[in-house]
């Protein structure tokens, strides 16, 4: 199972990124939670043609024409994970990620990557926000 949800964990991180490239290219900006807060950047927007965006608390969701992708950032610069993001993600993907087509799965696989140390908590979070569960891949 720990190799199945390395690869849901590397394709949504995938998607995240081309969310991020999407909004360096169109906002010039990475730190979107800061940006947002900030005034740089509005709540909801286009980034492309038939791509939308809503910022929320210490995130974001983008909307894809074929598919979603909701992520979190734990800190300024970085994005995070849970079950339930990986499990919103997967559940769009059911051919491709027929093991984790309800939360339970990841819910089961992500302590075993804990323990087997293919992903890591997140030491400390977001200034002032609760996003301590978030977990990351080791650098």
């Amino acid at each position: 199972m720990t190799m199945a949800i390395e690869l849901l964990i590397s394709d949504y991180l995938q998607q995240v990124e081309k969310c991020l490239v999407l909004f360096e290219r169109k906002f010039g900006r990475r730190d979107l939670v800061v940006a947002w807060r900030e005034g740089a950047i509005p709540q909801s927007g286009v980034l492309t043609e038939g791509t939308e965006y809503h910022m929320h608390g210490v995130g974001c969701a983008v909307e894809f024409p074929d598919y979603d992708v909701d992520f979190d950032f734990a800190t300024r610069d970085e994005v995070g994970f849970d079950a339930w993001r990986l499990s919103l993600y997967a559940e769009q993907f059911p051919e491709k990620f027929s093991n984790f087509q309800d939360r339970k799965a990841v819910e089961i696989a992500l302590p075993e990557s804990i323990a087997g140390g293919v992903v890591l908590p997140f030491s400390g979070g977001f200034p002032g926000e609760a996003n301590d569960k978030l977990l990351m891949l080791p650098r």
